[in-house]
C-alpha cells in the first residue's frame, strides 16, 4: 500500500444507534451531530442476535461467533459438558486486530476494551478492566505498570465492585446517575492522558457508561414501559441523554488532539426495553416433549432437585437469586470472595439439578434472545438425537412451534424469528455455540403465552434490568479518506476490524468474516491502495 492513516477509534459501548441518531437532529449531541455532516454514518447488524457476549470479541477480532468460540461469555456452556462456565477473555480463539498492527510495527493505545487481556510485549500502552460493564479479566495493562499509574493518577471507576442492580428511588437513581457522569470524565481524563504521550497509529478506547445507564435507566426515559415511574421520571427522565452528552462532550475533547487522524465512532449494539420471553421458554420446551426425566442410575431425584435453584428456575436461576438478595449483599459477598471460586460456584447454581442430560433439547442462560441446544449424539456427554436427519426433524420443529407462540397480552405474535445458527454463522468452533436462537418481537412485555400445542404458558420476566440489547451497532465515520455524507447500509459489527486494518496499510487476514467498509472511503485512497488479503 502507498498511504496509510492513523485512526482515533471511540467505542460507545451498547449505545443505540436510533437514540444517537435522534438526540443528534435534536442537537443534545453537538460532536457526533458535526461528525455526521462531515463524514459517514450507518447501522451495523451485531452478533447480539445471538448473545450480547458475542459482540466484542466479533468486533475486535473481525470474525464470527462460530469462529471465535464465544457467545455469552459470562454464563457459557462448556462444550462436551452440562456445565455453565464463565468465559476468560484469553479463551478467544482469535487474536484482537491490533495485534497484527503492533507485530508490523504500529504503535497502538488500547483501553478498556471488553473482553481482552494485556497482550505482551505490545508495541504500545493497553489497559484492562479499568471500567467495564462486565470484566473478563483481572485489573492489569501492558506494560504491567501502566495501571498502577493511572489508578494513583485518576482513581478507579466510581462503579468498580459494584454489582449491577436497577435502583428504585430517588435517592439510588441520583447515586447512580451522578457515578456514571464521574465514570464518563475520569475516562476521558485517562483516555486524553495517554493519547497525548505521543503520536499513535491506532488509539482506541471505549465507554462503558452507555450500557449501564441503557440497562438501568431505560424504563425511567420510556413513558410505555410497564415500570415507568413518573415520580422518577421527572427527575430522570433525561439520564441517559445525559450521559450520552457528557459522552459526546469527552469524544470533541479526545478528537481535538487528533486532527490528521482518521475518526470512528461506533457501538456494539444497541439497546431497546427488556421485552424478553426467554424466561418460558424452559416450560415451553417441556410441554413440546423436548425435557426429560429426573432420574438417574434408578434413583428418583424429584424431590432433590426440585430444591436446586436450576430444576425450579431454569436458566434464569441467578436472576431469581438477584431478586431475593440485595443488591448491598450481593456486593458484599462477592467483595469477601475469590473472582475464580465467584465465578465458579455461582455459574454452577445454573446447572445444578438440570435434567439436560435426558433432555433433547434445552434452553441455555442468555440476555435478551432465547437459546436453545440440542443434546447431540458426539457432542454431548450423553446426546440422545442423532445427527443428520434427527438433528434437522428437531430444529424445524422447534422452528414451526415456537413461531406460533402468542403473546397473550397483544394477540400478536411473540416470536419474530428462529434461526438456526450454522444457517447464520459458519466456523470451526459453531458446535460451542447454542443450536437455535429465538428472537423475541420486543414490541412489548412477554408475560403470558400461548400456542394451540403447548397451551398457556405464563410468568414473570426475573430479569431486572429494564433495558435489553438491539440488534444493530452503528459506525460514524469522519476526517482523512472519509467520504462525506454517506449512508452505510447492510454492514456488520464484524467489519470494523478490517476497516481499521485498511485505513491503516495493512493487510486484511482472509479469515475474517467482516469486509472492508469501501462505501465511505474516498476514491483517491481506494485508487491507490487496493485491498490486499493474507
Amino acid at each position: 500500500m502507498k498511504e496509510r492513516s492513523s485512526v482515533i477509534a471511540i467505542g460507545l459501548d451498547a449505545a443505540d444507534p436510533d437514540l444517537i441518531e435522534k438526540w443528534s437532529q435534536q442537537g443534545y449531541l453537538p460532536t457526533i451531530s458535526s461528525l455526521m455532516r462531515h463524514g459517514s454514518w450507518g447501522r451495523l447488524i451485531s452478533t447480539t442476535e445471538l448473545s450480547s457476549g458475542a459482540t466484542w470479541p466479533s468486533v475486535h477480532t473481525g470474525t464470527s461467533p462460530a469462529k471465535h468460540g464465544i457467545y455469552f461469555y459470562h454464563r457459557q456452556i462448556k462444550t462436551g459438558s452440562y456445565e455453565i462456565t464463565k468465559k476468560s477473555a484469553n479463551e478467544i480463539k482469535r487474536d484482537p486486530f491490533w495485534v497484527l498492527l503492533s507485530q508490523s510495527n504500529n504503535r497502538v493505545a488500547i483501553l478498556d476494551v471488553p473482553f481482552t487481556y494485556p497482550t505482551v510485549g505490545l508495541n504500545g500502552v493497553q489497559l484492562v478492566g479499568w471500567g467495564v460493564e462486565a470484566p473478563s479479566w483481572k485489573k492489569s495493562s501492558w506494560p504491567p505498570e501502566t495501571f498502577q499509574k493511572v489508578t494513583s493518577s485518576f482513581g478507579a471507576h466510581p462503579l468498580d465492585g459494584w454489582y449491577q442492580r436497577r435502583p428504585t428511588d430517588t435517592n439510588k437513581c441520583q447515586e447512580l446517575y451522578k457515578k456514571l457522569i464521574s465514570g464518563v470524565n475520569k475516562r476521558c481524563s485517562i483516555s486524553k492522558y495517554i493519547l497525548d504521550q505521543e503520536g499513535w497509529d491506532l488509539f482506541l478506547t471505549v465507554f462503558a457508561e452507555s450500557h449501564w445507564g441503557g440497562h438501568l435507566f431505560w424504563h425511567v426515559m420510556d413513558e410505555n414501559h410497564p415500570d415507568y415511574n413518573p415520580e422518577l421520571a421527572s427527575v430522570f427522565s433525561n439520564a441517559v441523554l445525559g450521559i450520552y452528552s457528557e459522552i459526546d462532550a469527552a469524544i470533541s475533547k479526545l478528537i481535538k488532539s487528533g486532527r490528521d487522524s482518521t475518526v470512528l465512532i461506533f457501538s456494539n449494539t444497541g439497546m431497546g426495553p427488556n421485552y424478553s420471553g426467554s424466561h418460558l421458554l424452559p416450560e415451553v420446551l417441556k410441554r413440546l416433549g423436548m425435557a426429560g426425566r429426573d432420574i438417574e442410575n434408578g434413583l428418583n431425584l424429584r424431590l432433590f432437585s426440585n430444591l436446586l435453584p436450576a430444576k425450579r428456575w431454569g436458566p434464569n436461576a441467578l436472576s431469581k437469586i438477584e431478586g431475593v438478595l440485595s443488591a448491598e449483599l450481593i456486593e458484599w459477598i462477592k467483595g469477601i470472595t475469590p473472582d475464580n471460586l465467584w465465578d465458579k460456584w455461582t455459574r454452577r447454581f445454573l446447572s445444578l439439578g438440570n435434567n439436560w442430560k435426558w433432555s433433547r433439547a434445552f434452553c441455555l442462560p442468555n440476555d435478551f434472545p432465547g437459546t436453545i441446544r440440542i443434546n447431540l449424539k458426539g457432542r454431548e456427554p450423553h446426546g440422545l438425537v442423532e445427527p443428520g436427519r434427527e438433528y434437522d426433524s428437531i430444529c424445524d420443529e422447534l422452528i414451526h412451534e415456537l413461531s406460533e407462540i402468542i403473546n397473550v397480552d397483544t394477540g400478536r405474535k411473540a416470536v419474530r424469528e428462529v434461526q438456526r445458527t450454522d444457517k447464520l454463522y459458519q466456523g470451526e468452533n459453531i458446535w460451542e455455540l447454542p443450536d437455535l436462537i429465538v428472537k423475541w418481537t420486543g414490541d412489548a412485555p412477554i408475560r403470558t403465552i400461548h400456542s394451540q400445542r403447548i397451551g398457556t404458558v405464563n410468568g414473570d420476566n426475573p430479569d431486572s434490568r429494564t433495558g435489553a440489547h438491539g440488534s444493530y451497532g452503528f459506525i460514524l465515520a469522519s476526517g482523512k479518506h472519509i467520504k462525506l455524507g454517506k449512508t452505510v447500509e447492510g454492514a456488520s459489527i464484524m467489519d470494523i476490524a478490517p476497516t481499521i486494518l485498511y485505513l491503516m496499510g495493512h493487510p486484511i487476514p482472509s479469515d475474517m468474516d467482516g469486509k472492508v467498509l469501501l462505501e465511505i472511503i474516498d476514491e483517491d485512497f481506494k485508487t491507490t491502495n487496493p485491498v490486499c488479503y493474507v
